[in-house]
């Protein structure tokens, strides 16, 4: 394993990291509000983060910034991986 194998796992640690904390904290303030139930096996992902904005901003005026936090995470983990397997396979025949 090189380098840059140890940045991309640590840097795609991180994200999802941040981003399975930050979904944690959204979905317990929907919990708490009773706008999702706990019990759902299934539940849909888009609805729960368009209740989360859609309350947040209308209580508070604003949306609130876990929900960027979360969504800017989640992207990197996915940015980080695709560039890494882009990189890696670029690296992989020219050295």
């Amino acid at each position: 394993m090189t380098t840059m194998d140890y940045a991309a796992i640590a840097g795609m640690g991180m994200a999802a990291v941040v981003s399975v904390v930050s979904f944690g904290m959204i979905a317990n303030y929907l919990f708490d509000q009773g706008l999702a139930d706990r019990n759902d096996p299934f539940p849909n992902l888009l609805e729960l983060y368009r209740k989360y904005r859609c309350h947040t901003k209308e209580k508070t005026g604003q949306v609130n910034p876990l929900l960027w936090v979360h969504a800017a995470a989640a992207g990197a983990f996915i940015l980080t991986g695709v560039a890494y397997t882009l990189a890696r396979f670029m690296f992989k025949w020219t050295f």
